[in-house]
């Protein structure tokens, strides 16, 4: 018998496709995430820590800033009150710069990386106070003379005292003329205030007006409103010539582009007294004030609700009184 063998293998006719892999796909990853080595990882949280500003500081100081990202990332700074501080220094070095009176607010930002998250924003902020400016005393005096140059010829063992012409702490006094339509105001450039100019002209500002004090306010007069007067003190420049009255004036007028006026603070006032002159102890910048009666101020006397306290521009003295006395104004407001 004849067996026959039929095919046991391909032999050389192999017709078989190899099978290759499929490529492994490429995550998506989130926002939050980062790709390394094909699979998608979490960024790291950051906190930014030590941002710190003082309660309050004088104008033209600056305070160093070295707040810290966690993560050790350079970190940005924005003053979010551009009209009172601002940032100044080379990336890592900055520090905010006070310019202005106010209220100054530093914002530090943190915005991440690759692998990092952005920083939730920390701010911080500082009152800006201002910086009191001279007395204007030059001279210096003993116990029976005036005038004097402050010297050890002069003084002898007075010498040293702290006299006020001796010291001339603060700094000297500056002032520009600010002009907006047919107004004219006056920028102190020591304290950033901006000061009303009175005029002669029997209108709104003149110089011979005077007024009660008056505040409806509870939050801010002293425990005692005070007195709203008649309207003929003012020239019926108003329906009643009393201090809140004649600032709603100033502001419904936009006078010198501003709506922000008020009165002055008693320091307010008193700081911009000259007391190197008399009748008026201001500087000539100043024109139209009268020296005949007292300004007043917003300071209610803590001693005695019913007065309140007022300048004299005649020589520099200032002392309460009743609310329903007629004084002048000059307004003033915080400069921008």
């Amino acid at each position: 018998m004849l067996l026959t063998a039929c095919g046991g293998g391909n032999g050389g006719n192999n017709n078989s496709t190899e099978v290759k892999p499929e490529p492994i796909p490429t995550p998506t990853c989130t926002s939050t995430q980062y790709l390394e080595g094909n699979i998608c990882k979490d960024k790291v949280a950051q906190t930014i820590t030590g941002l710190t500003l003082p309660n309050s500081i004088n104008v033209d100081q600056t305070v160093s800033l070295s707040a810290q990202s966690s993560a050790g990332l350079a970190l940005t700074y924005t003053s979010k009150t551009v009209d009172h501080c601002r940032i100044t220094g080379d990336l890592g070095q900055q520090k905010v710069e006070m310019f202005s009176v106010g209220v100054c607010t530093i914002e530090a930002n943190q915005a991440g990386n690759g692998k990092t998250l952005a920083a939730l924003p920390v701010s911080a902020s500082s009152t800006i106070l201002p910086v009191l400016t001279t007395t204007g005393i030059t001279l210096c005096g003993t116990n029976d003379k005036n005038n004097l140059v402050c010297n050890a010829s002069n003084l002898g063992e007075l010498l040293g005292l702290g006299q006020d012409g001796e010291i001339q702490a603060g700094k000297k006094m500056t002032y520009s003329l600010i002009k907006h339509n047919n107004d004219e105001c006056i920028k102190d450039q020591i304290t950033g205030l901006v000061w009303e100019q009175k005029t002669a002209d029997a209108k709104l500002h003149d110089s011979n007006w005077r007024y009660s004090w008056f505040n409806a306010n509870t939050q801010t007069n002293g425990g005692n409103a005070g007195s709203q007067a008649s309207s003929t003190t003012c020239g019926s420049t108003l329906t009643s010539c009393n201090t809140t009255a004649y600032i709603e004036a100033l502001n419904k007028a936009n006078y010198c582009g501003y709506s922000d006026w008020r009165l002055p603070t008693r320091s307010e006032l008193i700081n911009l007294t000259d007391y190197s002159s008399t009748q008026p102890s201001l500087n000539p910048i100043f024109t139209n004030t009268t020296v005949v009666d007292r300004y007043w101020s917003s300071t209610t006397s803590a001693k005695q609700s019913t007065q309140a306290w007022m300048s004299d521009f005649k020589d520099g003295a200032a002392s309460p009184a009743f609310k329903d006395y007629m004084g002048h104004i000059r307004a003033v407001r915080a400069s921008q």
